[in-house]
């Protein structure tokens, strides 16, 4: 707040004082020795979060599932108080879930009504997936020849890849979908990002949630147990730096979702 106080009161200073009488300084004490500079990370595995997602990354995962199964079909408007209803959820996570999904453009907002799937055909199915195995393809061949000059530097990565195809596989086999689902789509994401980069990673997530998988009960978890047991086959045939055989698999386990429709 300006003051409406006088220019000369306000320039007002206080009578100068007698100065104090020096005291004896203190003895100097060594001074400590510089820090090094601190090492350059390696750039071959990103380190991921440990912690427990939050309730919008669990709605997110739950939703994807459900879309991807077929379990929430299009053509359908579904409200955000509905979904969190019906999903077990409290609003505000669904909400913001469903959001994200708009962002993403595997969904559209209906105004003053909630939510509507963007419809996904065969002729959208098969675009989609071509052009995901334009950025897996590359991104395989790129850990191949990683692994082939400097295995060490790469165990990471592996490590990493052979924990999310082993957890995709043992839930297939406990017919769990959405840990299959939940493990296979971490399995894609770290195989992108780190082949070529997370926003290679990004671009190939986002249209991984566009596709739609309608097998039916009684062959959905043979489809997942074959897939699952691509991945592990994949991350053997990066290991052994087989280019050209992890190439064709990597573009064949892409497929998943189209055998899941054609049965």
């Amino acid at each position: 707040m300006i003051s409406d106080e006088p220019a000369e009161a306000a320039v007002k200073r206080p009578e100068p004082t007698q100065a104090p009488e020096p005291t004896q300084a203190p003895e100097p004490t060594q001074a400590p020795e510089p820090m090094s500079a601190p090492m350059p990370m390696p750039v071959t595995a990103p380190a991921r979060r440990d912690s427990a997602p939050s309730l919008r990354e669990h709605a997110l995962v739950v939703i994807r599932h459900a879309i991807t199964t077929g379990d929430l079909g299009e053509g359908t408007i579904y409200s955000a108080a509905g979904l969190a209803k019906q999903l077990g959820f409290s609003l505000s996570p669904v909400r913001e879930a469903m959001m994200s999904l708009v962002t993403e453009g595997t969904v559209e907002a209906v105004p003053n009504r909630g939510f509507r799937l963007v419809p996904v055909t065969q002729e959208d199915l098969e675009e989609i997936i071509r052009i995901r195995a334009l950025l897996a393809g590359p991104a395989v061949e790129a850990l191949c020849s990683r692994v082939s000059v400097d295995r060490a530097s790469c165990e990471a990565a592996l490590g990493v890849l052979r924990q999310n195809a082993e957890d995709a596989l043992a839930a297939a086999l406990q017919e769990d979908t959405i840990g299959f689902m939940t493990a296979d789509r971490m399995f894609h994401e770290h195989l992108l990002e780190y082949g070529l980069g997370r926003r290679a990673a990004e671009i190939s997530l986002r249209l991984r949630d566009q596709s739609r998988a309608f097998a039916a009960d009684s062959v959905a978890s043979i489809i997942d147990i074959e897939s699952a047991q691509q991945t592990v086959d994949l991350v053997g045939l990066i290991e052994a730096s087989r280019s050209d055989e992890a190439r064709a698999l990597v573009v064949d386990n892409l497929y998943y979702f189209k055998r899941a429709g054609d049965r």
